[in-house]
C-alpha cells in the first residue's frame, strides 16, 4: 500500500470518529445528551436499532455496488426499486393476505425479471460507455417509476403493520420485533449472496467478469448473459430491501430517492464494488443517522444532511473508501 494511500486511510478514519463525535458534541450544547442510566438505556437502544436497520441498509445497497462492479454503470434508479419492492409487498399483504416475508416468494422472482428487462432494453447500449450515460438513463428509469406509482397509488403514505411488539433486552433496552425479523432477513440474504458469489461457478463467473470482462470473454464466460443475471440479481436485492423497509416504516413514491441517497453513501463509504465494504458501509450509516436522529434538535430532518456530508467528505477525503481499491 502506497504512503498516500495509508494518509488518506487514517485521514478517512480521523474524520469518521469526528463524524460520530459530533452528535454527542452538539448534545451536550443543547442539552439532549445526559448521563443517567435510562438516557444511557435509550442511548443503547438507538445504537442497536441502528445495527439492526444498518444490516438492511447494506443488504440493498449491496444490490447496487453488484451492478456498478460488474458494469461500472451508476444506478440511480436503485431507490426506485426498493420503493418498488415496497409497494410489491404491500399489494400482496393487503389484497392476497400473504405474509409480507412469504411475499418474497413472489416479489424477487418479478423484481428478477424486471432487473433483466431493464438490462437488456436499457443499460445493454451504454456497458462499456462513460458513467455518466448509464447515470442519465437509470435518472429516467427512476422518474418514470415515480410518476408511474403515484398514477397508480397517489403519493399518499402506505404502511404495513406488522410484528409491532417490542423485544424487550433489559429494564432499558427494548427494540422493535420487525427491525429483529428484518435485520435477521437481510443477514440471511446476504449471506446467501455472498456465498453464491464466492462458491458458485456462476458466482465466480460474475466476479471474474467485474475483474475484467475482456479477459473473462477470452476464458468462454457469456459476458452479456452475466450482465443480465447481475442486473437482475441488483433489482431483487433492492426489492428485498424495499420489502424489509416497509414492514418498519411508512413509504410512498418519493421514498425512493432517499434510499438512493442511502444505498450511494453507504458504496461510497465502504468501497465502490466492494460487496464486505458495503455491508460495512451500511451498519455505520445506519448508526449515525440513529445518533444524529437522537441528539440533534430535530434531528430527524437532519438524517439525510448526514448521508450527504458523510458521503462528500469521504469522497474528498478517499474516493476509493473504506475497502476499495485505488483507481489507475
Amino acid at each position: 500500500m502506497e504512503r498516500q494511500d495509508v494518509r488518506s486511510l487514517y485521514l478517512l478514519a480521523a474524520f469518521l470518529v469526528c463524524a460520530y463525535a459530533l452528535p454527542f458534541v452538539v448534545g451536550l450544547w443543547f442539552g439532549t445528551v445526559r448521563a443517567d442510566e435510562r438516557w444511557l438505556g435509550y442511548l443503547a437502544t438507538v445504537v442497536l436499532s441502528g445495527i439492526l436497520q444498518g444490516g438492511v441498509y447494506a443488504m440493498f445497497a449491496v444490490g447496487l455496488t453488484l451492478i456498478f462492479g460488474v458494469m461500472r454503470i451508476i444506478n440511480a434508479a436503485h431507490g426506485e426499486m426498493v420503493m418498488m419492492g415496497a409497494y410489491l409487498t404491500w399489494i400482496t399483504f393487503f389484497y392476497l393476505g400473504v405474509d409480507p416475508l412469504l411475499a418474497l416468494v413472489f416479489t424477487l422472482p418479478i423484481a428478477f425479471l424486471f432487473g433483466a428487462a431493464v438490462q437488456r432494453l436499457l443499460l445493454d447500449a451504454v456497458v462499456g460507455q462513460p458513467e455518466l450515460m448509464g447515470l442519465l438513463i437509470t435518472f429516467g428509469l427512476g422518474l418514470t417509476m415515480i410518476y408511474t406509482v403515484e398514477l397508480i397509488f397517489t403519493t399518499d403514505f402506505r404502511t404495513i403493520p406488522y410484528a409491532p411488539r417490542t423485544v424487550q433486552l433489559t429494564s432499558t433496552i427494548a427494540v422493535g420485533q420487525n427491525k429483529v425479523i428484518s435485520f435477521a432477513m437481510a443477514v440471511a440474504i446476504s449471506a446467501a449472496v455472498y456465498l453464491f458469489l464466492k462458491l458458485s461457478r456462476l458466482g465466480k463467473a460474475i466476479r471474474a467478469t467485474a475483474l475484467n470482462a475482456e479477459v473473462a470473454m477470452v476464458c468462454g464466460i457469456d459476458v452479456r448473459r452475466i450482465y443480465l443475471i447481475t442486473t437482475g440479481l441488483g433489482a431483487a436485492l433492492a426489492v428485498a430491501g424495499g420489502a424489509l423497509v416497509s414492514i418498519q416504516f411508512g413509504f410512498n413514491p418519493e421514498t425512493g430517492g432517499v434510499y438512493t441517497l442511502q444505498a450511494f453513501a453507504i458504496v461510497v463509504l465502504g468501497g465502490r464494488g466492494n460487496y464486505v465494504g458495503a455491508l460495512v458501509g451500511g451498519l455505520m450509516l445506519a448508526v449515525l443517522e440513529n445518533l444524529v436522529s437522537l441528539m440533534i434538535p430535530n434531528g430527524t430532518a437532519m438524517v439525510e444532511l448526514a448521508a450527504y456530508g458523510l458521503m462528500i467528505f469521504v469522497l474528498l477525503i478517499r474516493p476509493s473508501g473504506l475497502m476499495g481499491m485505488k483507481e489507475g
